[in-house]
């Protein structure tokens, strides 16, 4: 098929003020992408004036757990009602529930109120890429897509940074009222220059459908969360994966027969949307991975700081950005599968020098270019994936397959996290025992006081334990993104045919 061809399928099935509304979506994308780590500097402070250390990883997960279970719903109500009303409406959510958290007076209420900023968020990125799958063409699209990837992952590194300013210089609070601009504005926006044009086709939201994909997916993620942990007990374990699995069965057999399926099955199967689905999941488990335990690798195993980590993983997220750039018009050019492949493949090599690097234990350098390999890598992937979804629906299902894409990337990197951090500490946890006896723990090694303290030789037995099992993590990290390659060569439609 031509590049005119596909580009007369892709014609915008909505005539906006462009500008005004490419405008008010950076806005959100900035609120989106920013919260999930401008919080990350302020929860040291936060515990120290709530209390509640036991529950500090609930803050992070709450908020992860509510955003991705929420994302298909806002997809099918983005169909269903509109896309002007959904993503109002998860702005305003949003917004209030960062008011909300601002005011909180014990860490329970934080964890709720952090719940609901998830599920204003979960909204906002999936129906911001619908939007912008309707009112641009496939071409137009391609590099809007990379400036958007240029602002999240700008919004993204920037969150730590402003959050220890704003700690610093008006408190903790104030982390949750910054919000507020950049969500009024763009809601205003919004509301003044964007309308749909094309008619919702059904208001049925297949709650049932939601409920057994929440129970399925809270399951899941609490097995693999306590898998190879002390808390893990067979019990429990099997108690919670038995759970995933019948809510699963019984969420798939509801969708074969719902008249209006959250995820319908058959669409699920196009040969050009379930490559695109599952390659997301894959690199979901990629990008999390390397954002989960590369740092892990320059603090614990090398002994450097938080500013050498930071310093190894941030021109990942640069060279994603510039990526997707490059990638725009190979995608017009080449197509979704080769564009997807070829970012697939960068990704293989970027992981496996991060994996020679860690077995020869490589310069700061050599390593820091490895993972920027990966990161030009994540960008043709994660375009084509999207671009190739979207362009297989018609305006009615945009919504669900947009939101199914970021729903599997995200669900993806949850559970590859647990399962990674299984592996890690199963591996890991032996010798742990042994040094532990000496009076040697993992946070000695991590904590920059306690480190001067420590003897060296001990010092740097714990050091080469932890290399030693993130050098098998790293190793599953090639595995994954092999698995992708071949994943992103079944993409075989040709460009612009829709499903029906």
């Amino acid at each position: 098929m031509s590049t005119a061809a596909i580009i007369e399928i892709s014609v915008p099935t909505a005539t906006v003020d462009r500008r005004y509304v490419t405008a008010a979506l950076m806005m959100v994308m900035v609120l989106a992408s920013m919260e999930q780590t401008v919080t990350s500097t302020a929860m040291p402070t936060i515990i120290g004036e709530l209390h509640g250390f036991e529950h500090y990883a609930w803050v992070a997960s709450v908020y992860l757990l509510a955003c991705t279970v929420s994302m298909p719903l806002y997809g099918r109500l983005a169909d269903a009602l509109g896309r002007k009303r959904v993503i109002v409406g998860a702005i305003l959510l949003f917004c209030i529930s960062s008011v909300l958290a601002a005011s909180a007076r014990n860490m329970p209420q934080l964890i709720l109120y952090r719940a609901l900023q998830g599920l204003g968020a979960g909204g906002i990125m999936p129906v911001v890429l619908t939007i912008l799958g309707d009112i641009f063409t496939l071409k137009e699209r391609a590099g809007v897509q990379g400036f958007f990837s240029a602002i999240w992952g700008t919004a993204s590194l920037a969150g730590p940074l402003l959050g220890g300013f704003l700690v610093k210089t008006l408190g903790w609070r104030s982390i949750f009222f910054i919000n507020l601009p950049f969500g009024a504005l763009g809601l205003g926006v919004l509301l003044w220059k964007y309308h749909d044009l094309e008619k919702p086709h059904s208001t049925d939201l297949d709650l049932p459908g939601v409920a057994g994909l929440a129970v399925t997916c809270v399951s899941l993620l609490a097995a693999v969360s306590l898998c190879g942990t002390e808390m893990w007990s067979w019990t429990w374990g099997g108690l919670l994966i038995a759970g995933a699995v019948i809510a699963a069965v019984l969420f798939v057999r509801h969708e074969k027969r719902a008249a209006n399926p959250i995820m319908p099955p058959n669409l699920m199967l196009h040969r050009n949307i379930g490559p695109a689905l599952l390659g997301s999941v894959l690199l979901g488990i990629g990008i999390f991975g390397l954002d989960t335990y590369v740092p892990l690798y320059v603090q614990g195993g090398r002994g450097g700081g938080v500013m050498a980590a930071a310093g190894v993983v941030t021109p990942v997220m640069f060279m994603w950005a510039l990526s997707s750039f490059v990638a725009a018009p190979l995608v017009v050019r080449w197509g979704f599968r080769k564009t997807a492949m070829l970012g697939a493949i960068l990704v293989v090599v970027g992981f496996s020098g991060l994996l020679i690097c860690a077995i020869v234990n490589a310069s700061p350098w050599i390593l820091t270019a490895a993972l920027a390999i990966t990161g030009f890598g994540f960008g043709p992937a994660s375009m084509s994936y999207l671009l190739s979804a979207q362009e297989s629906v018609t305006w009615q299902q945009r919504g669900i397959i947009t939101s199914s894409v970021q729903f599997f990337r995200t669900i993806g990197g949850a559970v590859g996290i647990g399962l990674l951090g299984a592996l890690f500490n199963l591996l890991i946890h032996p010798n742990l025992t042994r040094l532990q006896k000496l009076g040697v723990t993992p946070r000695a090694l991590l904590d920059p006081m306690m480190r001067e303290g420590l003897p060296p030789a001990r010092l740097s037995s714990i050091g080469t334990i932890i290399s030693g099992g993130l050098i098998w993590v790293f190793a599953a990290l090639v595995v994954f993104s092999l698995i992708g390659v071949a994943v992103s060569g079944l993409m075989s439609k040709p460009i612009g045919e829709k499903f029906s």
